[in-house]
C-alpha cells in the first residue's frame, strides 16, 4: 500500500529547493569573505548585486518557476500522444469547458495541432482552443498517467 509517492511536480519544487539553500549557503560564505572588501560593506550594494547577477543569467526565472517545468512536460506528452494515436495508441483526454460548466473528453483525432500552451481541435468545423491548465485528466488503456 503506497502512502504517498512524489509527482514530478513535487521532485522540481524540492530540487529548486535545494538549489535555493546552496545559494544562500554561498552567498553566506561570500558575505564573510567580503568583510576584506570595503565596496561590498554596503548592504544594498551586496543585495543589488546578487540579485543582478541572478536577474542577468536568468537563473531566478528558469529554477523558481514552477508552472514552467510542468507545462513543457505536459507538452512532450500530449505531442507524444497524438504521434502514438496514429498507430493505435490508447489514450484518452479530459478537459473542463467553462460555458458548459462540466468535464468533457477531448477526441484525440481531431486535434489539429498543439501551440504554445493550446490544444487547438476542429468540432463541428470549427476550431477550438484548450489551454493547458483546463486539461483536467490523461489515461493510456484506462491508468491515468497525468492528473491536472
Amino acid at each position: 500500500m503506497k502512502f504517498y509517492t512524489l509527482r514530478e511536480e513535487d521532485k522540481h519544487f524540492l530540487a529548486s529547493l535545494l538549489y535555493a539553500t546552496g545559494l544562500i549557503l554561498l552567498w553566506r560564505g561570500i558575505w564573510e569573505v567580503s568583510y576584506e572588501l570595503p565596496l561590498l560593506e554596503n548592504v544594498y550594494f551586496t543585495l543589488f548585486v546578487g540579485l543582478l547577477i541572478l536577474t542577468l543569467t536568468g537563473y531566478i526565472y528558469r529554477e523558481f518557476d514552477p508552472l514552467s517545468g510542468r507545462t513543457v512536460r505536459l507538452a512532450k506528452l500530449l505531442n507524444t500522444i497524438i504521434g502514438s494515436e496514429e498507430r493505435g495508441g490508447k489514450f484518452s483526454i479530459k478537459y473542463f469547458d467553462k460555458i458548459k460548466g462540466k468535464e468533457l473528453p477531448l477526441q484525440i483525432p481531431k486535434i489539429v495541432s498543439i501551440e504554445g500552451e493550446m490544444i487547438i481541435f476542429k468540432e463541428n468545423g470549427r476550431e477550438r482552443f484548450v489551454p493547458f491548465n483546463r486539461i483536467t485528466k490523461i489515461t493510456k488503456s484506462g491508468k491515468i498517467i497525468w492528473k491536472g
